[in-house]
């Protein structure tokens, strides 16, 4: 029994963590809760990004298997789902689904982080100097996501739709990806400064209010660029 749990965890380390990711919303959870990447990382195999993150095999492998073993993959009630088939769906309904989801969360909640955002900053950025920086990341990624937004739907997306191949869709996938890749930059960066946004004692409801948006935030958009590269863009 000993011998079999080594060898169901060897195979797992050599299983790269978005393939890990799709498997549901379970494993999501515990590569977030170890700081694992499995968005713009999902390349990586688990025991790649085990050995960067200095974090021990055995642990996460344990957890890993847990949720599998004992059913935990649920749903959370948050403003993505489990994912857990995704990898099943239609190129088309893929799309759809994260344009519909993914996109319009983004669409309605970037301007509200930004204006809760400069508030914050405006009342207590001489108190905590971190929310400068925050507001000017954040500022700089809500920039750089509309203009990817517009981009996916009016060219990669439909694109993909009309069954374009070749290197100009090539190049197409690459600049989405190598925009993710900056947009995840800042998210650990903004997650860095605010301390996984731990709230200061003498936080208002505003502030209490601006973190808890931008983590939410910053975890759709891991969903939403996990289901893109690991999945989509996989598929093509």
């Amino acid at each position: 029994m000993e011998k079999n749990m080594q060898g169901k965890g060897d195979l797992l380390l050599l299983k790269s963590v978005g393939e890990i990711a799709s498997e549901g919303e379970g494993k999501i959870e515990v590569f977030k809760k170890y700081g694992i990447d499995f968005c713009c990382g999902g390349n990586k195999t688990l025991k790649m990004a085990c050995e960067e993150s200095n974090i021990n095999e055995k642990f996460i492998v344990n957890e890993l298997n847990a949720v599998q073993e004992q059913g935990q993959e649920k749903e959370k009630g948050k403003n993505y789902i489990s994912n857990q088939g995704a990898n099943d769906w239609d190129i088309d309904f893929l799309i759809d689904y994260i344009v519909n989801i993914h996109h319009t969360f983004l669409r309605i909640h970037l301007p509200e982080g930004a204006e809760y955002m400069e508030k914050i900053a405006r009342v207590h950025g001489s108190r905590h100097l971190e929310l400068i920086k925050i507001r000017e990341l954040f500022t700089k990624m809500t920039e750089a996501l509309i203009f990817h937004l517009d981009k996916e739907e009016t060219g990669l997306f439909q694109h993909i739709k009309d069954k374009k191949t070749g290197d100009g869709l090539l190049k197409e996938i690459n600049d989405a990806e190598y925009d993710h890749e900056y947009v995840g930059h800042i998210l650990k960066e903004m997650n860095f400064l605010s301390s996984s946004y731990s709230v200061p004692e003498d936080a208002c409801a505003s502030y209490k209010h601006a973190y808890e948006l931008l983590k939410n935030i910053s975890d759709d958009i891991m969903i939403h660029v996990h289901l893109e590269n690991n999945i989509l863009f996989k598929k093509i």
